[in-house]
């Protein structure tokens, strides 16, 4: 009973300390350039820094009603650069980032803006957690570096005008569900400069989070050793550009390993039947697997190959390619079928 008691004491004391230790985007850092409070930042409300509530929520999308591009400046940026967002407690820079205590993860999402100034689809370019080595938080490293958190955007992202979404969530009150905090707030950019080339998966805000994420229904108190960052895995300049090609490749591997290399190629396998007794085919390089393997795959989605792709990357190479796959089959084959034709003729003429 008395354990109970002094739980809710230690409950009661986190809301009476923390009741204002709340947060919001200040102001951005674009080429070295420090901007003012509120500038290419979508409109705060009256209660500026108080944190959203449910996954649910309008308001978790920016923290604003005023979903108008019109109101805010849209401010420049070039793909491929570094830009810095900058959260305090209150409207002073001098002031923390967050309370201490607020545990949790940083995010940061893009989203391409309609002609109306609404998102279109999210994808995360940004995240933060838990840091078991070091026992650290996000909050720690945002604090300790005076509230700036540095976010780079793609550099093959579309040309166009843009959202930025960063956002804390606050973990001291997650053991329930629903008691997540949200700190989030849209930053409008123009970002030009990309290759235009990027495909990234699109989420949507609300959408994104349930109350029984791991990583929202979280409990601060109960010895925990890991964390797990909620949302879609962060996208990185080529990833998806560079997978989307390998996918057909590593099907074409799969069936031309259990078919025979050649059926792809020459189609011996179905009308001549004689590969089943030569077993040459097994032995030939794939030219058309092998060829799109050496098309600026990246080295990660390569990183467990098995031991004939490796044999079909190494035959890659121009000499390799122009080894004969189907060629020497006809010789060797039709000449043993002729034999036993005339084999046969000369046995019914001695008859």
């Amino acid at each position: 009973m008395a354990g109970f008691h002094i739980k809710q004491i230690v409950l009661l004391l986190l809301l009476v300390c923390c009741a204002h230790a709340h947060t919001h985007i200040r102001n951005l850092i674009i080429d070295g350039k420090t901007l003012e409070r509120g500038q290419c930042i979508r409109p705060y409300e009256s209660h500026f820094n108080y944190p959203v509530k449910g996954v649910d929520n309008e308001q978790i999308v920016c923290r604003t009603t005023s979903m108008s591009a019109s109101s805010t400046d849209m401010c420049d940026v070039k793909a491929g650069s570094t830009m810095t967002i900058e959260f305090h407690e209150e409207e002073d820079s001098g002031s923390r980032a967050i309370e201490g205590k607020h545990y949790g993860p940083c995010i940061a999402y893009l989203s391409k803006m309609t002609s109306d100034g609404q998102p279109s689809g999210w994808f995360k370019i940004f995240e933060q957690g838990y840091d078991s080595s070091s026992k650290k938080w996000c909050i720690d490293t945002l604090n300790a570096n005076d509230g700036k958190l540095d976010i780079e955007i793609p550099g093959d992202i579309e040309d166009g005008d843009y959202l930025l979404r960063g956002e804390i969530i606050a973990l001291h009150l997650a053991e329930k569900k629903g008691g997540a905090e949200f700190y989030n707030n849209c930053v409008q950019l123009t970002i030009s400069g990309g290759s235009g080339t990027a495909t990234p998966e699109l989420v949507q805000i609300p959408g994104v989070y349930a109350e029984d994420d791991p990583g929202i229904y979280f409990n601060l108190y109960d010895g925990y050793k890991s964390y797990s960052i909620p949302g879609p895995k962060v996208y990185k300049a080529g990833s998806v550009a560079a997978v989307n090609p390998k996918a057909p490749v590593n099907g074409d591997t799969e069936s031309s390993s259990s078919a025979g290399g050649e059926d792809d190629n020459g189609g011996e396998d179905d009308n001549g039947g004689e590969d089943d007794n030569g077993g040459e085919d097994n032995n030939e390089p794939t030219t058309s697997s092998s060829s799109r393997k050496g098309n600026g795959s990246p080295p990660d989605d390569d990183a467990n190959p098995s031991p004939t792709d490796d044999d079909d990357s190494k035959s890659s190479s121009p000499a390799a390619s122009t080894k004969p796959t189907s060629s020497p089959k006809p010789p060797c084959t039709r000449p043993r079928r002729r034999r036993r034709n005339v084999d046969a003729r000369r046995r019914i003429a001695e008859l």
